[in-house]
């Protein structure tokens, strides 16, 4: 990979190369993470997109948001979130219903059901979690944790900007 940065680099002087193989590496690891939930969901016929919504609404205040929070928080468009959302109610996840404060507002909620999955699910992905954490020292892994967060306040600070 870095090969291919540096004949780039060859080519357009000035490129911070360190930077464009940390995203590239970046890129790798979130499609392999993607990759890696869906195998580990795949058996409750879950993909992670619904996974992760059905986890945002399960850990909300009251098992519920309003679907532009999800998008928001899933970084989303509404189209999609939509799809998401017919997916979990299908299989009885989640239930949609109008907000009493606001009727043009959508209120979706976490069934019975649905958090019986997440209770079932959490302590079967561990083993997953451990095994991918594992070449980490506690101490690497809460150091990560504050580079990505400074790298995502960056992304949003980058956002604003943009807009």
């Amino acid at each position: 990979m870095k090969a291919a940065v540096c004949r780039v680099a060859e080519r357009v002087p000035d490129l911070p190369i360190d930077d464009i193989v940390l995203l590239r590496m970046l890129h790798i690891v979130n499609a392999g993470l993607d990759q890696s939930e869906e195998r580990w969901l795949k058996p409750y016929q879950l993909g992670n997109s619904e996974f992760r919504t059905l986890m945002m609404l399960f850990s909300s205040p009251e098992q519920q948001a309003h679907p532009s929070d999800l998008c928001q928080w899933a970084s989303q468009k509404p189209t999609n979130m939509t799809r998401i959302v017919d997916t979990l109610l299908e299989r009885g996840l989640v239930t949609r219903r109008s907000s009493d404060a606001d009727r043009r507002r959508i209120i979706l909620q976490v069934t019975p059901e649905g958090s019986q999955l997440v209770r079932t699910l959490l302590p079967k992905l561990q083993p997953n979690l451990k095994a991918l954490f594992s070449a980490f020292t506690r101490s690497e892994s809460r150091q990560m944790t504050v580079l990505l967060e400074k790298l995502l306040r960056n992304l949003d600070a980058m956002d604003t900007v943009q807009e």
